[in-house]
């Protein structure tokens, strides 16, 4: 296993099989809540339509959602040999998501925001291996953190467009048998 395929196996989790000509993730399972597409990298062109991919014509919110590790930690146990053991790859996990309301108050933004949160909090409670892309995710590993953290950006209107986003942060654990 590799950061790639651990980075895909992710995407694939929130956001469904890979679309090569588009190269995002565009069924996710969280569609109802929003979330139109999923991406491994930062896209060269914002397109407004990615944000609401998938959802009924005239849908108020949307969220485009780039997965991003920006940290990793790899921790050796040796047994039995010079090449025996195992290792634990301990990613930091970061689900950027970026929002998009047509709601004709902010405050209803702002709701649909939490939730989001919600529903990637019930989704990652729901398969700690999150589909087999890690051993396990938002746990304590070897005494550290198991937290999974959320922090939101304050929300900015501008053309009857609300502009939100939700940074949710967790750790996700890769064990490597040599």
């Amino acid at each position: 296993m590799s950061i790639q395929t651990a980075l895909d196996g992710i995407c694939r989790y929130f956001g469904g099989p890979y679309d090569p000509p588009t190269r995002t993730y565009r069924t996710s399972p969280l569609a109802q809540y929003g979330v139109g597409v999923v991406r491994r990298g930062w896209p060269k062109r914002d397109d407004h339509a990615d944000y609401f991919h998938g959802q009924q014509p005239g849908a108020r919110t949307g969220c485009q959602i780039v997965v991003y590790i920006p940290r990793s930690t790899e921790t050796r146990f040796a047994v039995g040999g010079a090449t025996g053991g195992h290792k634990n790859v301990l990613y930091e996990v970061q689900l950027c998501c970026y929002i998009r309301s047509r709601t004709p108050h902010a405050e209803d933004a702002q709701d649909d925001v939490y939730a989001l949160r919600d529903a990637l909090v019930t989704h990652l409670r729901a398969d700690r291996t999150l589909g087999g892309a890690v051993f396990e995710a938002g746990e304590a590993v070897d005494g550290g953190s198991g937290s999974v953290d959320f922090e939101y950006g304050q929300p900015e209107t501008k053309a009857e467009l609300t502009k939100s986003f939700l940074l949710m942060t967790f750790p996700a654990l890769e064990i490597v048998q040599a």
